[in-house]
């Protein structure tokens, strides 16, 4: 009997062992696959994520007619060729990192299922996959059941500096995008249906030449079905900085480039502005207005104030220089086919010329920081207007947004570094507040990184037979083409010179891996490679001075 009784309390022992040894391996098992620490399970998340994407973009539903065919140019089918995989790995990555550089039209190669399917790229790469996981969490369960490791996640992707904060903060501004991004589709539904608009042509089929309206009338125009798909389209590829469209042809916007279009441009603006600005400014100003109503006054944060200076700052600098080099002295365009320096016999701007091509310049600024739309082709842009945009894409828009590059603050925080050392300042400090050591620190990391990276990869991309098309131009044009692609991709822009489909398997590799950085962040894609506890982090040696330049 005491036999008995002794096997039976042996027995919840015996399960409580399998139980435990069970979790284990599942918890080895997911350490394996997703990593340990946090930037290492967002890497690889990701990565899962783009090659998902990519294996449905391959599918034949995916695909006009089931046919795997990249269309180059949808006025003359001959410029085509086959659809690989590495073709829709490069879209799915584009898309996933809100960049827009493509090697096919979107319009022409993918069915509404593959356009659906890229639609959700977009999405979960601009509001970001792990904010979205937490929004769908918090209708099943309540923000206290998030462990510490889940909102360490969640504040690596689109957070804040204050940890606490990050789960209330992205819940209200992804609540605030999804209602902007309902608002302006069915804005620009309208104005697509109702507002008349042209097809695009370029002169002779030359496809790098610029484009004039034709007097076919876009598809969308009074068929509302079609305008409401591709203002939902346009509205979440703006708001996500994304710069993919839908319209038939590869000329982006430019059939809405002129005269009362660019009240529709404008529109699109301030969708780029609301998505690269930042979550963490766009919850600093919901609170404001929360509390201004409960009659409490609050403190913008140091973030909110840089974040802000630096995006409209770098907005205007870059749109006084492409003003310089295209608009008031057209003698500083370098290039025989600047697009400003005979608009009569381009055809660019339509009536109002001087109006059209003042916001055209304008237009091209505010898209360079991240989002990729064009209304004007780049390739016919000045050399120093070419240099300038990749400046712009380099830098990118705000972190915790939907924008890439380096993002503004770690070049304000270098720039304010670097001030401090020339007035003899012992502190980096912005507004009346001290920046730590080790952000300027890690600011120059990732300056230099990146610098060295695009570097890299440009000089890789030149020694590829990327170039199928003899357009007759000189090697440092070419040189600059392959910078202002790298940059675009980095950046997460989508600008492009038009050598993105002509680039080689191994070209367009080398873009994915830029687009993948500029999606996860520099800081992020080095610790993903850095061990939880790295060896020798405990000691040091003697500090010794050295002469530096």
């Amino acid at each position: 009997m005491s036999a008995k009784k002794k096997s039976k309390s042996n027995e919840p022992n015996i399960k409580d062992f399998t139980k435990n040894n069970s979790q284990k391996i599942h918890s080895k098992i997911f350490r394996i696959i997703f990593g340990r620490t946090v930037a290492q399970r967002m890497f690889r998340i990701y990565l899962i994520l783009i090659f998902l994407g990519a294996s449905l973009l391959y599918c034949p539903f995916s695909l006009t007619d089931g046919q795997y065919i990249v269309y180059l140019d949808p006025i003359n089918k001959e410029f085509s060729r086959p659809y690989t995989f590495w073709d829709a790995l490069f879209i799915a990555c584009s898309g996933f990192s809100d960049t827009g550089l493509t090697p096919a039209v979107i319009s022409e190669t993918f069915t509404f299922t593959g356009q659906i399917i890229l639609l959700f790229l977009i999405e979960l790469g601009g509001i970001g996959l792990i904010s979205i996981f937490f929004l769908i969490w918090n209708f099943f369960k309540k923000a206290s059941d998030v462990s510490l490791g889940q909102m360490a996640m969640l504040q690596s992707e689109r957070g804040n500096e204050k940890f606490g904060n990050s789960f209330k903060m992205v819940k209200k501004a992804i609540g605030f995008i999804i209602i902007s991004e309902l608002i302006f589709a069915f804005i620009y539904s309208l104005w697509m249906c109702f507002v008349p608009a042209y097809t695009q042509l370029t002169q002779e089929n030359d496809v790098i030449g610029p484009t004039y309206d034709s007097k076919e009338l876009l598809k969308c125009y009074h068929n509302y079905g079609k305008s409401l798909w591709i203002g939902i389209f346009i509205s979440i590829s703006a708001i996500n900085n994304a710069g993919f469209d839908i319209f038939q042809g590869t000329s982006s916007l430019s059939s809405y480039r002129n005269d009362w279009h660019t009240i529709f441009q404008l529109l699109i603006v301030f969708q780029i502005i609301i998505g690269g600005i930042g979550y963490p400014v766009i919850f600093d100003y919901l609170e404001k207005l929360d509390n201004k109503k409960k009659g409490k006054i609050t403190r913008t944060s140091l973030f909110t104030k840089v974040a802000l200076w630096a995006y409209f700052g770098v907005a205007i600098i870059g749109f006084i220089i492409a003003l310089l080099f295209e608009g008031i002295e057209p003698r500083f365009a370098t290039n025989d086919y600047s697009i400003f320096s005979d608009p009569n016999l381009h055809r660019e701007y339509g009536v109002a010329k001087d109006f059209n091509k003042f916001f055209a310049i304008f237009f091209n600024v505010m898209t360079t920081r991240s989002a990729g739309f064009s209304t004007i082709n780049h390739n016919l842009l000045s050399i120093g207007t070419k240099w300038t945009n990749c400046l712009l894409m380099f830098i990118g828009g705000s972190p915790s947004s939907t924008a890439g590059g380096i993002r503004t603050t770690t070049l304000i925080v270098v720039l304010a570094a670097l001030c401090g050392k020339i007035t003899g300042k012992k502190h980096t400090s912005l507004f009346r507040r001290t920046i730590s050591v080790e952000k300027v620190k890690d600011a120059l990391i990732v300056l230099i990184t990146s610098i060295i990276l695009i570097a890299f990869v440009s000089v890789l991309i030149s020694y590829s037979e990327y170039y199928n098309y003899d357009y007759g131009k000189i090697e440092a044009d070419q040189l600059l083409d392959i910078i202002y692609e790298t940059t675009s991709a980095f950046g997460t822009v989508g600008l492009s010179i038009g050598i993105t489909p002509s680039i080689d398997p191994f070209g367009q590799v080398l873009l994915i891996l830029l687009m993948f950085v500029g999606q996860l962040g520099v800081s992020s894609t080095l610790l993903s490679w850095t061990r939880r506890n790295p060896k020798g982090n405990a000691s040091s040696y003697p500090v010794e001075d050295i002469r530096i330049g």
